[in-house]
């Protein structure tokens, strides 16, 4: 199958879901990047979680996973601690500033995920996360 079709549709709907989370991000006076959301919820999942975590799960490199940590220790939405096993490393986690600001972005992703389903009934939805596993999969 090389229907240059269902690349560009790819290419549509990723953009588009971009930026309609920037726009959502933006209403709700959220100025984080898209690379602090994806730490913070990395350090929301992967509880008790080091930069090396964040590095792993978001495949950034040692050096920008620091900085922006610095950049979420400085909004005081992150904390760190020393890791009882590990003197090299620390934990990390969220302050209560920082579950906050995660409910903000998990509000805002409803809006934009209920937006983007909108005239989607169950079968659709089920065809469409069973087709994207898929698609990941094959790409990996």
């Amino acid at each position: 199958m090389s229907d240059p079709q269902v690349g560009e549709a790819l290419h549509q709907l990723m953009h588009a879901y971009k930026r309609a989370l920037r726009r959502a991000y933006r209403d709700a006076d959220l100025e984080l990047s898209v690379s602090h959301i994806r730490a913070l919820k990395a350090i929301r999942t992967l509880a008790p979680c080091t930069a090396q975590h964040i590095s792993q799960r978001t495949q950034r490199d040692k050096a920008q996973i620091t900085r922006l940590l610095k950049d979420l220790l400085a909004a005081d939405v992150i904390a760190r601690s020393p890791h009882p096993d590990d003197r090299r490393s620390q934990i990390l986690s969220l302050t209560p500033m920082g579950f906050a600001v995660l409910s903000r972005i998990d509000a805002s992703e409803r809006q934009v995920h209920d937006n983007l389903a909108q005239r989607l009934n169950v079968d659709d939805l089920d065809a469409f996360l069973r087709l994207s596993r898929l698609m990941i999969d094959n790409l990996q």
